[in-house]
């Protein structure tokens, strides 16, 4: 146990709070209430409470083993782990509460709790072995990340104080909104993918030059897309959509490189979380071109809606979902069962974990993250209903498969000291 492992933990623990506020939400969002209350209460508990609790989690072990670092998270990453768990809690109670003020308190511990996790990860910088492509990707989306709660923040107090008429509209919404999906998460995916993917699923390297021009397309694309929302152009919103869907086509295309590795395997479910967001990179990609190029005749904040939920409750939310079956039976056969074996021989042994009870909520939630995306895209808040009661069952599945099972495993099983 280290301190990094309560962050993974919580987001799990909450995944079915998120996916029955997901069901909650789905009718005002297929219907284009974006800025509900209810909403935005479940939004953010799917940005920090769900995804950026984990990323963080992750990086605490990940980052320094990505830059060779032998530096381990103390108490001070829980204290962190505290300070943004309270934020969370008073930022959602703050939206189902409407009260402003209480939303601007949670807010603040929010950006002091990032302020924290940064310092906390770089501390590994001067103590580094090497540096890879990857270490600066997830370095610029960890900056992204202290952009977007910052703003967000600004946003708050703006609500409260009103000294900024246009952060009510798209210009401040959209801006956040780019920022965090595309600058924090994408990025922060895509970049760490290219680190781990050949390590566990016996693909070859990929040259720095790609992951190069991904990241430099991708970054690109936000500051085109932030300028665009700030200065409401929408020639330049289709231009850094083209670009963001150019790059996701190039990943698409490493992705299935990567991927490759796997084939004539015994089935993995972490395999199968990356075919399916290969897949969804790929439908995203061919959606924004077609978009971009004006053929595609859906009005663009709604098809921004849609394209937001799919890649936060698909695209991360199955990224997140396919690292954990990995991630926790490699500690557990590293550690307790193969001995002797190598920390990169470990994770390449064929299905070291494809429980039966996995295989519904891996459909069930893809099939929610599609439904809901579909229906916001076309305003159809029935359809929407269904898509977040998937998403639920799934979250429900995955919740007892990777959080009560377990726990009831280290409550009630004798353990044996060899």
């Amino acid at each position: 146990m280290t301190p990094a492992i309560p962050f993974m933990a919580t987001a799990v623990l909450l995944l079915p709070l998120l996916g029955a506020g997901a069901a909650w939400a789905a009718p005002s969002l297929a219907g284009g209430n974006f800025r509900a209350w209810h909403v935005l209460a479940v939004n953010h508990l799917a940005t920090l409470g769900w995804g950026t609790l984990t990323a963080m989690g992750a990086m605490y072990q990940l980052f320094p083993a990505m830059i060779g670092a032998p530096v381990r998270p103390d108490r001070k990453a829980t204290m962190q782990f505290a300070v943004l768990l309270v934020g969370i809690v008073l930022m959602v109670a703050g939206f189902l509460a409407r009260t402003i003020p209480l939303i601007v308190i949670g807010g603040m511990a929010a950006v002091i709790s990032v302020i924290m996790f940064v310092f906390l990860v770089m501390r590994a910088i001067p103590r580094r072995r090497r540096w890879t492509l990857p270490a600066t990707g997830s370095m610029v989306a960890v900056g992204y990340l202290v952009v977007t709660v910052s703003w967000g923040l600004l946003m708050g107090i703006n609500w409260h104080h009103r000294f900024w008429p246009s952060l009510f509209t798209y210009a401040g919404v959209g801006t956040h909104a780019g920022l965090g999906l595309i600058g924090w998460f994408v990025q922060l995916v895509i970049s760490e993918s290219y680190y781990l993917l050949p390590r566990f699923m016996n693909g070859k390297e990929i040259g720095d030059g790609r992951l190069r021009v991904v990241l430099a397309m991708l970054n690109t694309a936000v500051v085109a897309l932030v300028v665009a929302a700030l200065l409401h152009l929408d020639a330049l919103a289709r231009i850094g959509i083209a670009v963001l869907s150019i790059a996701g086509a190039i990943y698409a295309t490493d992705l299935w490189r990567f991927l490759q590795g796997t084939r004539g395997e015994r089935p993995d479910l972490t395999t199968q979380h990356w075919w399916a967001i290969w897949g969804l990179t790929v439908l995203l990609s061919i959606t924004g071109l077609v978009w971009a190029s004006g053929l595609l005749l859906v009005e663009g904040r709604h098809l921004g809606a849609g394209a937001g939920v799919l890649v936060l409750f698909g695209w991360v939310t199955l990224a997140i979902m396919g690292q954990l079956y990995k991630v926790t039976p490699f500690l557990m056969w590293h550690y307790r069962y193969a001995k002797g074996m190598t920390a990169l021989e470990v994770p390449r042994l064929p299905a070291p974990y494809y429980p039966r009870e996995g295989v519904a909520p891996f459909y069930l939630s893809a099939a929610g993250s599609l439904t809901l995306a579909l229906a916001v895209g076309l305003q159809r808040p029935g359809l929407g209903v269904l898509g977040g009661l998937l998403l639920l069952a799934g979250g429900l599945g995955f919740w007892y498969l990777m959080a009560v099972s377990w726990i009831r495993a280290a409550a009630f099983t004798p353990q044996s000291v060899p």
